[in-house]
């Protein structure tokens, strides 16, 4: 096992954090659940339909793919930006967890209580102080979920990890690297590789890496300015929303234009 030293957040690493959702744990919070709770397929199920209406989701399917994408980027965020920023972490395992789920105008307000928010470092073996921290938020958490939502309502397994990888994408593109200090971006580089490495597989869980193949080219759509990685597979959002929205990087605009574009040549 790797030498871990027990730590505390400091007060501006606790702020940056909290934008992300981070918070302590309260109990008995309204429109929450243990995390590990949604194991259970009976309370698991029961949340998927409190929330289904509340999202403006047609089923239990799209429900669960836009769960996904709201609990990775709340599980992931602090996570990531704690170990890559401060070299500190947060143990988002599922039984440390607490999902809220409250909305309004079907836009998530919720937050990540942790019950422990107490922190670790990796003093003489980082690399493994870190496989150990993910391996928690990973197989831990977030495998176990994807497992439970897919026999539970039927979803595709790709939909959920590319909602998760996303995830994983723009935390590290767009938040990490883009405002840590220079000096701490090399190594937050390093981890970043270290997830899409094709042989980083233990801490998922699985056989191989399931991020690895969303991970591909950006490129300019019409429906950003910007290049974007645009999805494999689509989350479903524009089955939650009237009139339909699409995300930026939604695949569908893109294949209907092109069908558009053989008809009016044929």
């Amino acid at each position: 096992m790797p030498n871990i030293t027990n730590a505390t957040l400091l007060t501006d690493e606790w702020s940056k954090l909290a934008e992300f959702g981070l918070k302590s744990y309260a109990q008995d919070e309204p429109l929450s659940i243990d995390s590990s709770k949604l194991l259970d397929e009976h309370l698991c199920l029961e949340t998927l339909q409190k929330i289904m209406p509340e999202l403006g989701a047609s089923n239990l399917k799209v429900t669960a793919s836009l769960v996904m994408k709201r609990m990775a980027f709340l599980t992931l965020a602090p996570v990531l930006y704690a170990m890559s920023g401060f070299d500190k972490g947060l143990d988002a395992s599922l039984a440390n967890c607490v999902f809220e789920y409250p909305l309004e105008n079907a836009l998530w307000v919720s937050k990540m209580p942790l019950k422990d928010t107490s922190v670790t470092t990796g003093v003489d073996d980082r690399d493994r102080w870190r496989e150990a921290l993910l391996s928690k938020v990973f197989a831990g958490n977030l495998t176990l979920l994807v497992e439970r939502f897919y026999t539970l309502t039927n979803v595709s397994k790709r939909i959920l990890w590319e909602n998760i990888a996303v995830r994983v994408f723009s935390i590290y593109e767009q938040r990490i690297l883009m405002t840590i200090p220079e000096e701490k971006r090399a190594q937050a580089k390093l981890d970043y590789d270290f997830l899409l490495d094709k042989n980083t597989t233990a801490l998922f869980g699985l056989n191989e890496n399931p991020l690895l193949a969303f991970y591909r080219a950006k490129q300019k759509t019409a429906l950003s300015d910007k290049p974007v990685r645009v999805r494999r597979t689509c989350c479903f959002y524009y089955q939650a929303t009237e009139p339909a929205e699409y995300c930026n990087s939604c695949p569908l605009p893109l294949r209907n234009n092109r069908v558009k574009a053989k008809s009016k040549i044929s």
